[in-house]
């Protein structure tokens, strides 16, 4: 039986090493290159994934992270690291301050402990399988849950990646939403999981299990709902590590089944 606190341990220790990385290039500056997919990808990414990859290294855990090449021995694994380095690169090129790293702990295709850093903001959140979310700021740590609202609901949208079908989500509910609020990353997860925001949905097939993976985990704990959207759970260290249907979280079944009616199937 893995010794989970001292995984979890191991996990703060490489965030937060990576944050203060990426915060000394952010200020100083730094190379932006394209992938072959046309995103971006920096000299932070890179460092902070070497940072990440190194603390975390002698656990007999495998590794999957976005700036890596997919060893798929992993799928042979039960336990594995799911890591996405700096989660919002476009709105680290923009300079927006809305980004984040995510190190996620997978065991037997569920998430046991996720955490998202915040390296603008100085705090991190966690959340431990069965045992709640915590924010940290300032070495404070609080238990943190999602807000019980049913109406003037604050909806979480994307800054740099909505496309007219999310856009429709909120216009067409605008009666039950009093705010839009634009983030980045996986800093709408912190949000919803805070009681902050409320809701939001992704209807894209481009993001990979390393962008929900911690958040998944952090807004569950915190009593919210995330699922795919269509209604569904997702699994992790999967062979095709795409999300094809897009991912939503909400804080409560209400708000869930008000903007993400029920799929028709055919």
């Amino acid at each position: 039986m893995p010794d989970t606190n001292n995984i979890l341990q191991r996990m703060v220790e490489a965030g937060r090493k990576a944050s203060l990385e990426i915060l000394e290039i952010y200020r100083k500056g730094f190379v932006v290159h394209s992938k072959e997919d046309s995103s971006p990808v920096t000299t932070a990414d890179i460092a902070s994934d070497r940072i990440i990859r190194k603390t975390l290294e002698g656990m007999d855990i495998a590794y999957l992270s976005e700036e890596e090449e997919d060893d798929q021995k992993r799928l042979t694994q039960r336990s594995l690291f799911i890591v996405d380095p700096l989660d919002g690169t476009q709105d680290f090129v923009n300079r927006d301050d809305s980004f984040s790293v995510n190190i996620a702990y997978v065991e037997d295709h569920k998430v046991l402990i996720g955490c998202i850093f915040l390296p603008t903001k100085d705090s991190y959140c966690y959340a431990l399988s069965g045992k709640g979310s915590y924010l940290v700021e300032k070495e404070r740590e609080r238990r943190i849950h999602v807000s019980n609202r049913t109406k003037d609901l604050v909806y979480l949208a994307s800054r740099t990646h909505e496309n007219e079908k999310e856009k429709e989500v909120y216009e067409k509910h605008s009666e039950w939403i009093s705010r839009v609020e634009r983030l980045g990353a996986s800093m709408k997860g912190v949000s919803l999981a805070s009681g902050e925001g409320d809701a939001s949905v992704r209807f894209t097939s481009m993001t990979k299990e390393w962008d929900t993976c911690a958040m998944d985990l952090i807004v569950r704990e915190a009593g919210g709902i995330f699922l795919d959207t269509k209604k569904r759970p997702f699994t992790y260290n999967r062979k095709d590590v795409y999300n094809r249907d897009g991912y939503a979280m909400f804080n409560n079944r209400h708000t869930c089944d008000l903007l993400l009616p029920d799929p028709i199937e055919k």
